[in-house]
């Protein structure tokens, strides 16, 4: 499923909103979801991993996983619905492909109110600036919306460090997640990226402990499974 509409690369919702699709059947969208949680109760089902919903939590969902919110009663909170169009910065273009890959992705931080606290001005400011009808109000919206993602993967990384993911290697898995339907062979990879297959293999042992045909072949496979 897409944003309801085309036009809006950036949509602050309560978590209680009714969404355009049948959103108890599980699905899965073509946009990024950034839920807070300040009141918990329930389950979040992200890539096949029930997670349980805990008050003072933070939840991130990528594009094209698998997804169901099944919410207990009496729970509430803000989600942020977000394109990568919106995403300008580079190093935080990184960053969402080096968490998505950490096997951390889903969880920013549970239970914890101090940091809740801290990043919930910058969501509520989200929400004033989409009622405003400024000239500037989508570069406001984008500009906050990265100085918020920026504090949470600060804070997810006081609890979940990894090795800062090589350019390289980043250009690779954005290659693999482009056309692991249609390439399968390390050859065509190594075609575009001009760099040497030893040298990819040496990477891609080094942050995934896979081979290169591995990490293509891992793609397939969860691309099946979410199917």
């Amino acid at each position: 499923h897409s944003l309801e509409s085309a036009q809006e690369q950036i949509v602050l919702r309560s978590i209680d909103h009714k969404n355009h699709y049948d959103f108890t059947k599980v699905h899965r969208h073509s946009y990024f979801e950034v839920m807070f949680f300040m009141q918990g109760g329930g389950t979040n089902l992200i890539d096949f991993h029930a997670y349980e919903v805990k008050s003072n939590s933070c939840y991130l969902i990528y594009p094209g996983q698998i997804h169901l919110l099944n919410r207990a009663p009496g729970s509430f909170g803000s989600v942020i619905q977000f394109t990568l169009d919106a995403i300008e910065s580079q190093k935080l273009q990184l960053l969402l492909q080096e968490k998505a890959w950490s096997g951390f992705a889903a969880v920013v931080f549970e239970e914890k109110e101090a940091q809740m606290k801290e990043v919930m001005p910058l969501v509520e400011l989200i929400g004033k600036t989409a009622l405003d009808s400024g000239k500037y109000k989508q570069q406001t919206k984008q500009h906050l919306l990265q100085a918020l993602l920026f504090a949470l993967f600060s804070m997810s990384n006081e609890t979940s460090p990894s090795d800062a993911l090589d350019n390289r290697f980043y250009q690779f898995l954005q290659l693999v997640d482009l056309n692991f339907k249609t390439e399968q062979t390390v050859a065509f990879y190594i075609d575009r990226l001009t760099i040497p297959e030893k040298k990819l293999a040496a990477l891609a042992q080094r942050f995934r402990g896979l081979s290169p045909l591995q990490i293509i072949h891992q793609r397939i496979l969860l691309e099946a499974k979410r199917m």
